[in-house]
């Protein structure tokens, strides 16, 4: 209801959407009571992160989602799945009977590229901050007339001393929640709304190591405008023209590249690989074997083996193409220049 008030209310045309919303907020309130009463935020800052996560970052579209699937098959990492990310105010308190509940009624994959879901896979932090939280870029889904606020604000976190106080709290809590569920394990975290708050992190987790994917901004602009183009008509709450919501979201590339690139001087050496997605996909474990010896992180025996396991399960899986066309290299090469100059890439063949 606060998010309805901060963004100027729902036409009567999503009413119907927005009543389904509140229904079944409404019908688990009782459980957020229990989960806050036993396991109050009280309790669950006494949950050590005794292990600086390890943050895959990079822009929507970039790989991100593949390279942090491929990492979770590591058994030392601890993640935020996506039942954390659901039911965020309530998965201690739901986990097993709530999660049979909803599994049934999951799509199997994602609606943007097919990717399959579950509820035990790897998801978003940033998810479960937008169920937690005014303060995530993730609402502007729900009302993409504000697309370049919510942009403008947390893409590089330009927030009140206030304001990034309430982000810290709920986003440590988070983390803490989720480490407490996955037994003190060091968490594996992706969110693209990361790629711009690399100082931010830092200023939480010194030792925090960073993985950086990036994809050829040729193929990550059309890939990014049909992701939201796809959301939109599930998610939002108000009318938006979807190129107005697409050209805010170019402008959040340029801002949180450029963030990127300022804040990646601050990431201690050793602390930092990056990786093109192009090579990812072509030589996936020589690619994995160097962010593990970049990084000094343990166990790349085992874990190459579970890697390799889960690598031949998705060997079929077929990406979305998009054509390449002389609009698209003319927005790229007009907005985008400093990113494929940075990175040496090309308009595909």
């Amino acid at each position: 209801m606060r998010l309805i008030a901060d963004n100027g209310g729902v036409k009567s045309k999503y009413w119907k959407k927005l009543s389904k919303v509140l229904a079944i907020s409404a019908m688990f309130t009782p459980l957020r009571v229990a989960e806050r009463l036993w396991y109050s935020p009280t309790r669950m800052a006494r949950v050590e992160i005794a292990e600086a996560p390890l943050y895959i970052q990079g822009f929507a579209r970039s790989g991100t989602t593949h390279l942090h699937n491929v990492l979770a098959q590591d058994p030392t990492f601890g993640i935020v799945s996506t039942f954390h990310a659901m039911a965020a105010p309530m998965f201690l308190t739901g986990r097993g009977w709530l999660e049979r509940l909803i599994v049934d009624r999951m799509p199997s994959t994602r609606p943007m590229d097919n990717m399959t879901v579950g509820l035990s896979l790897p998801q978003e932090e940033d998810v479960a901050l937008a169920n937690c939280s005014r303060h995530s870029s993730a609402h502007l889904l729900s009302f993409p007339s504000r697309s370049r606020q919510f942009l403008e604000k947390y893409s590089t976190m330009r927030l009140t001393s206030t304001e990034m106080s309430q982000w810290e709290t709920t986003y440590l809590d988070i983390l803490r929640r989720a480490t407490y569920a996955e037994g003190g394990k060091r968490l594996l975290l992706k969110s693209p709304a990361n790629f711009g708050r690399t100082a931010v992190l830092l200023r939480l987790f010194p030792d925090a190591k960073f993985v950086h994917i990036v994809r050829n901004p040729y193929v990550v602009y059309p890939s990014m405008s049909h992701m939201f183009k796809s959301m939109l008509s599930i998610c939002q709450l108000d009318d938006a023209d979807p190129e107005d919501v697409t050209a805010a979201i170019r402008d959040s590339y340029v801002w949180m590249m450029n963030q990127y690139l300022l804040d990646r001087e601050l990431i201690p050496a050793g602390h930092l690989v990056e990786i093109r997605y192009e090579d990812l996909e072509t030589n996936p474990l020589t690619e994995l074997e160097r962010l593990y010896s970049e990084l000094a992180l343990p166990g790349w025996g085992q874990a190459k083996r579970k890697f390799d396991a889960y690598l031949k399960t998705v060997a079929g899986y077929r990406k979305n193409s998009y054509e390449i066309d002389s609009e698209t290299i003319g927005v790229v090469d007009r907005e985008w220049s400093f990113a494929v100059e940075e990175w040496g890439y090309k308009p595909p063949d």
